[in-house]
């Protein structure tokens, strides 16, 4: 079978490509799988796209595929196997025609009459659920999200659904209009004086620059937690303050921690409550139930041929695009 798989063979470099896979005859256990929609990450896909492939640790260098957030159907399954043709599944693979699945892949179901491209942005939202476990979340709590790009946005919708009261903090008001959309209770501007009187139990921090860093620092309470799932300063000079400020951490008695990773270790809730593939099924399981509309956050549906404009866009910081998904239908 040949299929287009979309590669990144250096900076803005972004090209399609030929390949054959097996899968005409798909094995024991395994199947074959046809896109429909695939979605873009600002964060790490536009910063591989930008050239900065490497900064992720343990990430390939160039040439290298693109994307990690796959919706599809089962067009053909070996013997054995637990799928049906014509189940929608979601995946992290790569932006690409269709693939060949074996039995130990990662494969969620999404189920009937979750819209696919919705479902794309699944794994971009599981990273805000996992920031909120990592930093013990108690529902009720009072979460800020700061930084309102996808991730972002998903992140606010997700904790709304979850049960927290949510400000959302951006610095666009096209985005923090879309945040009250998705169910904050306040959208506030970054750097406002406005951020020390949140008191949030716990900030979650999206964004990259610096000065997103000093907004996550000021909207926490005494006490409060704050989870990283952005990069700060990434691409930027230090910054001319000491992120470890005594005035922070001592006054404030804050714990920053590391955030986003969820185990992907198969093994049942006995063993691990809430793996990556528990994470997602929660999140198809909200989206199922009318909880979790992320289709209404998607301001670019694009033809996946189109992806490099959409790259583009992205790369100039548009604040008019918040998600963008490509379909592979055309």
């Amino acid at each position: 079978m040949r299929i287009q798989k979309a590669m990144l063979f250096g900076a803005r470099d972004l090209r399609f490509v030929e390949e054959e896979i097996e899968g005409s005859r798909p094995g024991v256990g395994e199947v074959v799988v046809k896109a429909e929609v695939t979605a873009l990450s600002t964060g790490t896909d536009l910063g591989n796209y930008e050239g900065r492939s490497t900064e992720v640790p343990g990430a390939p260098d160039y040439p290298r595929a693109v994307g990690y957030s796959h919706v599809g159907t089962v067009t053909a399954v070996g013997e054995g196997s637990k799928w049906s043709v014509g189940d929608r599944v979601f995946s992290m693979r790569p932006h690409q025609s269709a693939y060949l699945a074996r039995a130990d892949d990662l494969l969620v179901r999404v189920p009937e009459g979750v819209d696919p491209a919705g479902a794309s942005l699944a794994y971009l939202t599981q990273l805000g659920v996992a920031g909120m476990r990592q930093a013990r979340y108690e529902a009720g709590e009072r979460v800020a999200v700061v930084g309102l790009g996808v991730i972002g946005l998903c992140t606010v919708a997700v904790a709304v659904a979850m049960g927290a009261r949510v400000t959302a903090i951006g610095n666009s008001a096209f985005r923090n209009a879309l945040a009250t959309i998705m169910g904050a209770g306040v959208a506030v501007t970054s750097g406002d004086s406005a951020l020390a009187a949140l008191d949030s139990d716990l900030v979650v921090l999206t964004a990259n620059p610096w000065a997103a860093y000093r907004d996550a620092i000021a909207a926490a309470r005494y006490g409060g937690r704050i989870s990283i799932l952005g990069f700060p300063g990434r691409a930027q000079a230090p910054p001319e303050f000491n992120p470890l400020d005594a005035s922070w951490l001592y006054a404030k008695q804050l714990t920053l921690m590391g955030s986003g990773y969820s185990p992907r270790t198969e093994a049942g809730p006995h063993d691990v409550a809430f793996n990556l593939r528990r994470n997602l099924e929660l999140i198809f399981d909200y989206m199922r139930a009318g909880r979790l509309p992320l289709e209404r956050i998607i301001t670019h549906r694009m033809p996946w041929h189109d992806m490099r404009d959409a790259y583009e866009l992205a790369l100039g910081r548009s604040k008019e695009m918040a998600a963008a998904v490509f379909d592979w239908s055309v």
